[in-house]
């Protein structure tokens, strides 16, 4: 199934060989989305209640800073879904594959 219509993605994770993920299992969001600082601190209370081990938690904490740092140095915008491209895709599945 095609979780993240917006984007193609092509994620790997460097320490585990077996783990590498596109849009049919994960989702993306831009550094620069202004919604996204706010979402991952929702993820990290998450991930508390759910009792994730403190690197978790840590790393999450370093990423929440280096998503303020980018958008207060290099860019943060109101996140949208605009394009006519964009919204066939992401709310009729057109042109998913």
């Amino acid at each position: 199934m095609n979780i993240d219509r917006k984007f193609r993605i092509l994620a790997v994770n460097p320490c585990k060989a077996d783990s590498v993920y596109t849009e049919n299992e994960g989702v993306f969001f831009c550094a620069h989305d202004a919604a996204l600082i706010p979402a991952i601190k929702a993820y990290r209370e998450e991930c508390v209640k759910l009792r994730c081990n403190p690197e978790h938690i840590e790393s999450i904490n370093l990423l929440i800073e280096r998503v303020s740092e980018y958008q207060d140095n290099i860019k943060s915008k109101t996140p949208d879904t605009d394009t006519d491209c964009e919204i066939d895709r992401c709310l009729g599945g057109i042109g998913v594959e």
